[in-house]
């Protein structure tokens, strides 16, 4: 069962229940921490445009709620069904039908109480939205900036929020590097790195971990990127110029 046809299911499935559950919330400090939860925490597997998330193992927000204001819900009710969601994921194993390989379950315990709720509601808004988030909101989430520049044998390139790193590209003269990736999301991340015959993956961390990977380059073009299943498709990858 594909990610999209599960969530039409659930959908139909929790519909009444979903009534009953969250109230769409003013552009305030909830919708700002319900959208910082959710870049933090499940734009690595969702598309929501909105939040710059590209997650390629979920069900895609956007589409979801498309289809279910064509299905006759309202926004109140797609929040409700997306709570209940973060509060009880599904448990069934579903696979790429591109890869036939199992894609990854939903996290437990991804968020409670007025978080869930928060993330709820600022998805309900989000999803297919026209335009472009406002106001405080739009300060959240942002795309990588700026270059990485390599010093003393070291570049430095951090994972920031959601799938991204916090430099869009980087630098550094020829000769033998270190790349390190210091991960402060509780999501899984690391540094990678190929091109022009090299191929080095550095190990997956978390909470604070450190990602490294050793190599001796020479000038040219090389990609930077993090090797988690699904995360360089979603975009968390970078150009490293050996110059």
């Amino acid at each position: 069962m594909t990610p999209g046809r599960a969530w039409k299911l659930l959908l139909a499935g929790i519909a009444i229940v979903a009534l009953g559950g969250c109230e769409l919330k003013d552009d305030g400090d909830n919708l700002v921490n319900g959208k910082t939860l959710f870049v933090e925490r499940c734009s690595q597997c969702h598309v929501l445009a909105r939040a710059n998330a590209q997650g390629v193992t979920g069900p895609n927000l956007d589409e979801a709620w498309q289809q279910a204001k064509k299905d006759g819900f309202g926004r109140s009710t797609y929040a409700g069904v997306v709570h209940q969601q973060i509060l009880e994921p599904n448990r069934n194993p579903q696979v790429d039908p591109a890869t036939g390989k199992e894609l990854p379950l939903m996290p437990a315990n991804l968020a409670a109480g007025e978080d869930a709720q928060d993330i709820a509601a600022y998805v309900a808004q989000a999803a297919a939205a026209p335009g472009e988030d406002a106001g405080r909101l739009a300060a959240v989430g942002g795309g990588p900036e700026g270059t990485a520049e390599a010093e003393n044998g070291t570049l430095s390139i951090p994972v920031a929020q959601g799938l991204t790193y916090e430099f869009a590209d980087a630098v550094a003269p020829p000769g033998p590097l270190t790349i390190e990736s210091v991960n402060e999301q509780p999501a899984d991340h690391n540094i990678a790195v190929d091109g022009n015959g090299v191929d080095e993956v550095g190990d997956v961390v978390a909470n604070g971990g450190t990602s490294t990977v050793e190599v001796d380059l020479d000038a040219g073009e090389y990609a930077f990127y993090c090797s988690v299943p699904g995360h360089r498709e979603g975009g968390m990858e970078g150009v490293l110029t050996v110059e």
